[in-house]
């Protein structure tokens, strides 16, 4: 038998064991399943799903009046649990059990359960004259509640981990929320903070992936893939220089750009008049290698820093500001090829930008046994689009598009992401579920909220299974310099 049994909103707390109601049934549910796996892993979460529960009620009151407040306090709770799944319309209704003994299913830390929708059942005879005016007692009555079943410990907080901007492999850009019992569903709460090293405002993405995919390999570095050229954005005479890969590039990360460049110099000269390709640079994923489910295909680029000088006079026409990128890609036998529509411009050019070049959906493919997945080849392609004709007859003029890719990371986002803009050098991010007004803050230093951040997307738990979480900030220099230091805290279900 529960030591306390009660129905709150945070503002109202009802007894349901105490005077008018006397509950006199406890609630029990069923524990969650613990299955120890490999590697020390556990799998939980077989009962989790919302269930009803019920409990007689026993109301009597000293008058008539209290009585009748007292059941419209119940129904009331119970008409408004439906309407607070978002914190927008209040704080959400909650059952909360404490028990007075602790075994092996009951611990006396208690829980508490979400109440999703409830009703109260009056017997018929109540609800007729004289009865309703007349009654001060009501054996028979009922308390019928939709739960989620189980309720929360106290807050766990994992070791504070540094988490690099833009690195795979032994530097990584992701925080790991391992074997956390009852994860199903876990509120969480996620402080961003920089140690320092960026450079101005931008855009910060934060994802979430558990399960077996969470160590996908989403981060690839442009370089070391293939390139290929495109159409000449130049009419007449014109020269692909090529790509290549420039080692001494200190703004890209781990030194290393590719890099695709048109030139032109001749004596009469007309630039394209509608959407050319530019060329693209292409990352090739290996079929065993391919990850799937739903990403935003991020890409480092840059348009410009051209690398000549007189006697020729580069760039006369505004040949940067025309120039865009867009997502291509082959799998199998499918294919993406870039429209005008696709394409996104950089805010600036002669510096890098990581712009978001769309959704990228790759579903598992079905294969025969003993035969291989194709590879998944993504381009990112530079999509040249003036605003019109122009032609020149000075002698000898130059003019060029160049235009650099540092690295394209598949951010997955099927399970949770947040995308916060205007993310300052000294703001702290914080992602909240936690809380009873669950949303995205960002604080100073010393941890005092700013403001509500300007983000797309929503704030996100964890998940059915060990947690991953990305973050990739924009960032001008070298992203390799930038760190952030993440703070994780969750609350675990527990059995009620």
């Amino acid at each position: 038998m529960p030591a306390t049994l009660e129905l709150t909103d945070g503002a109202t707390t009802l007894d349901l064991l105490g005077p008018p109601y006397r509950a006199s049934q406890p609630v029990r549910l069923e524990p969650p399943d613990a299955t120890p796996v490999l590697a020390g892993q556990t799998l939980r979460g077989v009962h989790y799903s919302p269930r009803i529960v019920e409990t007689d009620l026993n109301l009597r009151a000293d008058d008539v009046s209290s009585l009748r407040r007292a059941i419209r306090t119940l129904e009331s709770l119970c008409s408004v649990s439906e309407s607070r799944q978002s914190i927008a319309h209040g704080a959400p209704v909650s059952l909360r059990c404490q028990l007075g003994d602790a075994d092996a299913q009951n611990t006396d830390q208690g829980a508490e359960y979400r109440v999703l929708r409830g009703e109260v059942v009056l017997p018929p005879s109540l609800l007729q004259e004289p009865a309703l005016s007349t009654a001060h007692a009501v054996p028979g009555a009922r308390l019928r509640l939709l739960v989620e079943p189980f309720g929360r410990l106290a807050q766990v907080t994992p070791a504070q981990v540094t988490a690099h901007n833009e690195q795979d492999g032994a530097a990584t850009n992701w925080l790991d929320v391992t074997d956390a019992g009852g994860t199903h569903g876990a509120k969480l709460r996620l402080k961003i903070a920089d140690p320092g090293g960026w450079s101005g405002p931008a855009r910060m993405w934060v994802a979430r992936r558990s399960g077996a995919r969470r160590s996908d390999k989403l981060f690839f570095q442009a370089e070391s893939g293939t390139t290929a050229s495109g159409q000449a954005p130049f009419v007449g005479r014109s020269t692909w220089d090529g790509s290549d890969v420039f080692d001494a590039n200190a703004s890209g990360s781990a030194a290393n750009v590719a890099r695709m460049m048109w030139t032109t110099r001749v004596n009469s000269y007309e630039v394209a008049s509608s959407l050319t390709r530019a060329g693209y640079v292409e990352v090739g994923i290996p079929g065993a290698s391919v990850p799937h489910g739903l990403f935003r295909a991020l890409a480092r680029v840059r348009v410009g820093g051209n690398p000549f000088s007189s006697p020729f006079e580069p760039d006369r026409y505004d040949t940067e500001s025309a120039l865009g990128f867009a997502l291509g890609w082959t799998f199998g036998g499918r294919r993406k090829e870039p429209s005008q529509a696709d394409k996104v411009h950089l805010e600036q050019t002669g510096s890098f930008q990581t712009i978001d070049l769309g959704e990228l959906s790759i579903p598992p493919m079905a294969l025969p046994e003993g035969y291989s997945s194709p590879d998944l080849r993504l381009r990112v392609h530079g999509i040249f689009d003036p605003p019109g004709p122009f032609s020149d007859t000075v002698v000898n003029r130059f003019y060029s598009v160049t235009w650099d890719v540092d690295y394209v990371m598949l951010l997955p986002i099927d399970e949770g992401a947040v995308i916060v803009d205007g993310v300052d050098s000294t703001d702290r991010v914080l992602i909240d579920t936690l809380s009873d007004t669950p949303g995205v803050y960002l604080l100073d230093a010393a941890d005092v909220v700013q403001r509500y951040a300007d983000f797309t997307g929503g704030p996100f738990g964890l998940g059915t299974e060990d947690t991953r979480i990305y973050v990739v900030r924009d960032e001008p220099g070298d992203p390799s310099a930038v760190r952030f230091t993440l703070n994780a805290s969750y609350t675990p279900l527990v059995a009620g």
